[in-house]
């Protein structure tokens, strides 16, 4: 075989391999036509919802990666190598800021672009790799549904499905009727999949009775939160025409306990905070008249919520050459960090806004970035948005010193090396201070003859004792036989 046969397969396998990198990038949700106006301050509303369903992250060059919306290549603004994690979705907006205007309880990932309109009655969609390569490619009409209704187009079931928006999470697999016409579109994407709007055909749909008209509340919220941080929620409800209703009141469940009761006219974005981790169910009565309380509300929705455990660490750290900060999430769901702290004894460092650190994953900050050093090593932690400490490394590298059980009835030894000074009894002299200035072999030389040295006091206290008595007695004897004249009485 010829050295330039050789070097075609080599080619051809080292693209086709280059390619299969990106294979499991998809677009996976579509908002076309929001409720309302598409832009704000002339700046787009609109976005689309990438998701990397293989098993690695995806590197991405953003100074020549584009987005064909259907008049022209768009860029992705102020981001150059960036990498979407595995099995995540990223958000590409036509402007960023309106997104997050949009969506206040949005965590994921989202990136600017040059998208300034998508077409409100169908469009052709694609994602070009660095070499203008198609990596996927949609084309949607208006006919499959999210017209203003406040849906976005979802890829669900291998279908582009009209179902609430879901920016940075699963699709919703519950979507709204097909049209009463039996209409459908079809388009391709998504891995090359034929969609439809709907295959029940029209005869079926004409039969059916017609469902009543009723007032729908929905609820908008992550479906994932961490145990201690806010978790952003927001209630909206549509009336019989479904039209946004703005009177009544909600009364909020959050299944751990608390709840709370919201007029319609007070009605904005929140945050509840959940304190143990497990699976809550959210419910939202809605009441028609703020004054009236029944029992039976006029609307009524419910979501279940993951809350996790933030077991978020700093796993390792550098050397005096390169105090690099090392933090892993040792959770099996991605994590925002955005805006938790590194603090030590005086610095603090601010982890900018949409950092996501994926499951298992790890990210290494430079001390170019933190200006942090090694002195800060025994005094670094990791702080939550709430300024909560979610690790202390210190804790980690010095563990707690074990304390001696004070209520222990053992006896403590004393050494050998310095004996306790015998206390020796004053009898008729006080000891000058001097004298008591005893080394320790001074005092074991005491101890060691105290026995001997109470004898010759002993003995004298003795000898005192029995002459004081002998001479008691004998004064006793003279007085008796009247011969004691100690005292004489003088006449004058």
């Amino acid at each position: 075989m010829s050295k330039k046969v050789i070097l075609f397969f080599v080619s051809v396998v080292f693209f086709l391999g280059f390619h299969f990198a990106f294979a499991g990038l998809f677009i996976n949700e579509i908002m076309y036509d929001l409720s309302g106006s598409d832009s704000t301050n002339n700046k787009s509303r609109e976005w689309i919802e990438v998701y990397n369903s293989s098993a690695d992250d995806v590197s991405i060059d953003a100074s020549k990666w584009r987005f064909y919306d259907g008049g022209a290549n768009r860029t992705i603004n102020g981001e150059v190598n960036f990498s979407i994690p595995a099995l995540s979705y990223v958000i590409f907006a036509g402007d960023k800021d309106n997104f997050l205007l949009d969506h206040p309880g949005f965590f994921g990932i989202v990136y600017d672009t040059g998208i300034t309109s998508l077409n409100n009655t169908g469009a052709t969609l694609k994602i070009l790799d660095q070499d203008s390569n198609t990596i996927d490619l949609v084309t949607y009409a208006s006919s499959q549904g999210g017209t203003g209704d406040g849906n976005s187009l979802q890829f669900i079931n291998k279908e582009w499905k009209p179902a609430l928006p879901t920016p940075g999470t699963a699709n919703e697999t519950v979507t709204p009727p097909p049209p009463a016409d039996g209409s459908s579109s079809s388009g391709s994407g998504s891995g090359g999949f034929s969609s439809s709007a709907s295959s029940t055909n029209t005869s079926e749909l004409k039969t059916k009775i017609a469902e009543e008209p009723k007032i729908k509340t929905q609820i908008t919220a992550k479906t994932l939160g961490f145990v201690g941080l806010p978790l952003s929620l927001l209630a909206t409800t549509y009336g019989y025409s479904d039209e946004q209703l703005r009177y009544g009141k909600y009364f909020w469940n959050f299944g751990d306990g608390d709840s709370k009761e919201v007029n319609l006219t007070d009605s904005h974005p929140f945050t509840h905070t959940y304190f143990y981790p497990g699976d809550y169910t959210i419910s939202l009565d809605y009441f028609s008249n703020p004054y009236i309380y029944k029992d039976i509300p006029d609307a009524f929705n419910q979501i279940t919520i993951k809350i996790i455990g933030a077991d978020i660490s700093i796993s390792k750290v550098g050397d005096e050459k390169d105090f690099f900060v090392e933090l892993s999430n040792n959770t099996d769901y991605s994590a925002d960090i955005s805006n938790w702290f590194l603090v030590s004894e005086g610095k603090s460092f601010t982890i900018p806004r949409n950092t996501i650190l994926a499951a298992k994953k790890k990210i290494i900050i430079s001390p170019k970035i933190t200006n942090f050093s090694i002195t800060d090593k025994d005094t670094l932690k990791l702080v939550n948005s709430e300024g909560e400490v979610v690790f202390d490394y210190s804790s980690s590298v010095f563990p707690p010193v074990v304390r001696q059980d004070l209520t222990t009835t053992t006896q403590p030894k004393i050494s050998t090396a310095i004996q306790p000074l015998l206390v020796i009894p004053i009898l008729d002299k006080q000891i000058p201070i001097e004298n008591l200035g005893a080394t320790a072999i001074q005092s074991d030389v005491v101890k060691n003859n105290s026995n001997n040295s109470y004898l010759p006091i002993l003995g004298s206290i003795i000898f005192i004792g029995a002459s004081a008595s002998v001479v008691y007695f004998i004064r006793q004897k003279k007085v008796i036989l009247g011969e004691a004249n100690d005292f004489e009485i003088l006449d004058e």
